[in-house]
Formats: structure tokens, sequence, C-alpha cells
């Protein structure tokens, strides 16, 4: 189900966007602690309209907590040189956007776990708070609404990262699960079916739950209690099996193509061909990565001259370091790949299974002295220059 969207703010260079799916929530959970919460905990009890601006404020709160779980995903992404598209707030929770992926399993394990630790560290700092309130001792309404929003989002933040920590796909613990079993398997499908089947599993339990909750409301005589919160768990046991699921498919298609790739490698090594001189696996840069990013990540340690610029595989353009040195480093934040790479065209690609003689021609009358290598359906498995034709013969 596709909502509207629109960005209210950018934090690090990141935008950050809220889904129209996630206002109705933030309002139920202003109503829930206003209504409910904070009548039940204060005594004597406040009027509505005290409790109503307390539970804007704790819910405000409670969301840049949220949003805080999710820049902690970013920004050590970024350590790891992965570009972050946008962090977004929606029904259920919130998401970090990444553009690409880890590299390695602990590149995952280190992103995967930042979330978590940052909502245990805010936890901490609200129950020091709430500890240093209940010392000073004061009873005036400014103390009992910071202990309440102390006391508040201590909890919310704890139960946030415990969640999280379950360990199953696509929560931050199934992918913490995934990079350790990738890291000792050294098979990425593998460790993904494994962090699957246990984010399925918890997502049948969930729905169990809910299931449950809406029998033992019947029972009791409280369905009308419960149902709201038996649907809740029903919709997000639902959401986590179809997520877990869908990161499954998405790394199976990714590991298949891969395979193919690499068992057509030999049968394109035929003599006389492009593919039997071209490099392969090549280094590839994706056409919204900015500038600055690639000169710390893929430059620093990739020393080359120049680089096919790709996503999922489709050639977009390429990318010449003498025309990226032409860049003033001022624009470096401002812009990316796809700003300073050659656009796409005739001229720098050819066909993997094209003779030596007609990639000899193309190059000489290629500017740049190099061509990406493609396949029959178009999707980029190498790169050729003079020199690959050079030392082969």
């Amino acid at each position: 189900m596709q909502f509207r969207q629109f960005q209210v703010a950018r934090i690090f260079g990141i935008p950050v966007i809220i889904d129209y799916s996630w206002i109705p929530v933030a309002l139920l959970h202003v109503w829930l602690l206003s209504q409910f919460w904070l009548p039940a905990r204060i005594r004597p009890a406040w009027p509505i309209w005290l409790n109503l601006i307390l539970g804007l404020a704790i819910s405000g709160l409670f969301f840049g907590s949220v949003l805080a779980h999710e820049l902690a995903h970013s920004l050590i992404a970024r350590l790891e040189g992965i570009r972050i598209h946008d962090i977004q707030l929606h029904i259920f929770g919130g998401w970090a956007r990444l553009v690409g992926e880890p590299r390695t399993a602990m590149a995952e394990f280190r992103v995967a776990i930042a979330g978590p630790a940052s909502s245990f560290i805010l936890s901490l700092l609200f129950a020091a708070g709430l500890v240093s309130i209940q010392l000073i001792g004061s009873r005036n309404l400014g103390a009992i609404g910071i202990i309440e929003t102390c006391y508040y989002l201590m909890w919310a933040n704890m139960l946030l990262a415990m969640f999280n920590l379950l360990p199953g796909l696509p929560l931050d613990g199934g992918r913490a699960l995934r990079a350790i079993l990738w890291h000792r398997r050294k098979d990425i499908l593998s460790a993904t079916r494994t962090a699957k089947r246990m984010g399925v599993g918890i997502a049948y339990m969930i729905i169990s739950y809910g299931i449950f909750l809406i029998g033992f409301g019947l029972y009791r005589g409280t369905l009308w209690q419960d149902f709201m919160m038996a649907v809740w768990f029903f919709v997000i046991g639902v959401f986590l099996k179809n997520a877990a699921e869908s990161d499954y498919r998405h790394r199976e298609q990714q590991h298949a193509h891969e395979q193919e790739i690499r068992k057509n490698v030999e049968g394109w090594r035929v003599a006389g061909t492009v593919g039997s001189v071209m490099q392969s696996p090549v280094i590839t840069v994706l056409p919204e990565l900015k500038v600055s990013e690639f000169i710390d990540t893929v430059l620093a340690e990739h020393r080359l001259t120049h680089y096919p610029v790709a996503r999922d595989g489709r050639l977009h353009g390429v990318l010449s370091l003498e025309r990226l040195r032409r860049v003033p480093r001022e624009d470096w934040e401002r812009k990316v790949i796809e700003d300073v790479m050659e656009p796409i065209s005739e001229t720098y690609f050819i066909s993997v299974r094209a003779s030596i003689d007609h990639a000899e021609r193309k190059l000489k009358s290629n500017p740049l002295g190099f061509l990406a290598v493609i396949d029959g359906d178009g999707f980029l498995v190498g790169a050729l220059s003079a020199a690959d034709i050079e030392l082969a013969v």
C-alpha cells in the first residue's frame, strides 16, 4: 500500500520524510497517553487540557527517539561508505532507506546494532533524568511532568530496543543474526534464509497472540477493550512476515544473478572475444553517490582511472578520474556521481561476445580509452581498456 509523503527536515544532510500513514498513529498515541496513561499515573488528577499538553510533549519526544534510532543506523551506514536515501516515519515506526548494502558481514552487524544501541542509551539517559528529579523531591507541576515524561520514555526506549533485537528479519536483531551467520558460514544467502525463518516464526507468534487476545476478550467479556490491541498485533505480525519473506526473495534473486554471472564468465572466455580479455568482476559506483563519499570510500580503496556507473546491474555511464579532478572541492558535498559521469552512450560499452579486433577499433575512437562490457541481457559484466588487450596478447 502506497501513501503520500512529505519532507519535514534534513538532519546531517539526510531527508526526514513523514508518511501520511504515520499521522493517525501519532494522534492515537497522544490520545491514549492523555486519556488513559496519564490519568492513571498522576494523583491528584490533572485537568484534561494539561494531560493533553503533556501527552503531546511525550509523544513528540517518543517519535524523536524513533528518529534517533533510525539516525543511528544512517550515520553508521554512512561511515561504512553507504549513501542514505532518507529516513521515513510511517505507520509501523521508522525506516532508514540505504542506497546499497553493507559489503561485509561485520559492516552489516555494525549498521544493524547501531539503532538498538542508541535506544538503550536514550533509555539510560531518561532513567538518569527520572532519578535526578526524584532525588530533588519537588512535587510541583513541572517536576511531575518531567517525572512522567522520563518514566514513560525510559521504558518506551527500552522496549523499542528489546523488540528490535528479536533475532529475525526484518528486525535489527535479525540483521545482526544474519551478519553473524554470514561471517561464520561465508554464505549470505544461507544466513538470510535462517534469519528469514526466525523472522517468520516471530511474526506467527505475534499473530497468534493477537488471536489469543480476541479469544480471551470474548471469554471475559472485555472484547471491546482488547480488540484494538489484538488487531494491531495481527497487523504487525503480517507486516513482519511479509517483510522477512520479501527480504529473502530479494537476496535470493540477487544471489541467482551473481551466480549466473559467475557461471557465464567461463563461457565468455572464448579466445578472440572481449570476454577472454576483460576485467571481471568490476568495481562499480551508484549514480546517486555523493562525490565526497566516492572519494572517501571507493577511491580510497580502489585506485582506478575509470569506474562504470551502474544500478542493479544496469549501466548508467562511466566515471573518469580526469573529469572528476575538474570538480571544485567545495562542490564535492553537493554533487553526485551522475552529475560528473559520462552519460551512457553506445561509445562507452561493448558486448562480451564482440571480437577483440572490434574492441580495439572502438577503443581507438573512444575518448576515454575505456569500455564497459555487457552481456546479451544488457547487464554489466566487466570492463575493458587498451592495456587489458595488450596484456592478453
